[in-house]
């Protein structure tokens, strides 16, 4: 109509790997970031792997209309379980939970983000590990993992 082309717009989506890479298994979501870094993806997809606490990822959410988060959770499933999950699927935070190697935990960092109607639409891709105690290497278990949630996280991409 005005001889104007419509925008293409395509959604911002950042990937993050969250956890400890000193603490075992706890260090899956940075390894996976590692992963996709190889990986031919679009433009508009940002990966960033950090031992971050809560409070850091916080300053993302508004720059994107997604984000993924992929996280070691103990879900008290067998390890190597990946689960996905909205924030509305878990439990509200009371702030008295303090579990997490990352400062505040991811718990109160997504409540908080619900409480202050931060608009990304987020999802988090949840591994069991298998041990978290302190160690520079993953077990094999969640090692032979990587590539399966590499392919989790591509299809939520897409």
């Amino acid at each position: 109509m005005w001889g104007l082309k419509p925008l293409n717009i395509m959604k911002k989506i950042f990937v993050i790997g969250v956890g400890s890479i000193l603490c075992g298994d706890d260090g899956v979501g940075p390894r996976v970031i590692d992963a996709l870094k190889k990986e031919k993806l679009p433009e508009n997809i940002t990966v960033y792997s950090g031992d971050l606490s809560g409070l850091d990822l916080l300053k993302f959410f508004p720059d994107y209309d997604e984000v993924i988060i992929v996280d070691a959770a103990d879900m008290k499933l067998e390890p190597g379980q990946v689960r996905i999950f909205k924030p509305k699927d878990i439990k509200k935070a009371d702030f008295n939970d303090k579990f997490s190697t990352h400062g505040m935990a991811l718990l109160e960092t997504l409540t908080l983000a619900s409480e202050l109607e931060m608009a990304s639409d987020i999802t988090i891709v949840g591994v069991q590990p298998e041990d978290t105690s302190f160690n520079l290497d993953m077990t094999e278990t969640i090692k032979l993992k990587i590539p399966e949630i590499v392919k989790v996280v591509k299809k939520i991409i897409s």
